[in-house]
């Protein structure tokens, strides 16, 4: 027995090794798919972004709002569920064209959440994930 415990010579059998090759490929399933999470949440910082540029110079919400958000959620791969909401004190009444109008120089936040899932190569969809992305910004229209 001392003699076992004192011999260094490695041995792997086929066992361990397909067990150890497993396990890497999990591994690596699991880096690729978190890479992606990471990927769409800067892909909705972008969208944030470039709503906040649209709603400073329009000063406000309207029907273009709405179709550029659209454009950026189709170009978001791996999130789901994609929604905004903006938080901002309204001038009442509304202009024309404008569904809700933000005056010069009130401040506005968007918020831009999206569903994404970590599951690996084979999609297991093991944990839901909510991304969130926010943004501010200040109104560069003056309404009458």
């Amino acid at each position: 027995m001392k003699r076992l415990l004192k011999d260094e010579r490695g041995e792997a059998n086929y066992f361990s090794t397909v067990v150890f090759i497993f396990i890497t490929v999990l591994l690596l399933a699991f880096i690729i798919d978190l890479f992606s999470i990471i990927s769409t949440k800067q892909q909705l910082d972008h969208c944030a972004d470039q709503m906040v540029k649209q709603i400073q110079l329009s000063g406000g919400t309207n029907v273009e709002t709405d179709a550029l958000f659209q454009y950026l959620c189709s170009q978001i791969n791996g999130a789901n569920n994609i929604t905004y909401t903006i938080d901002a004190s309204y001038k009442s009444p509304t202009p024309g064209g404008m569904s809700r109008a933000i005056q010069l120089g009130s401040p506005f936040y968007i918020t831009i959440t999206g569903d994404a899932r970590l599951g690996g190569f084979w999609n297991f969809n093991l944990v839901n994930i909510r991304i969130v992305s926010r943004g501010t910004g200040v109104s560069e229209h003056y309404w009458k």
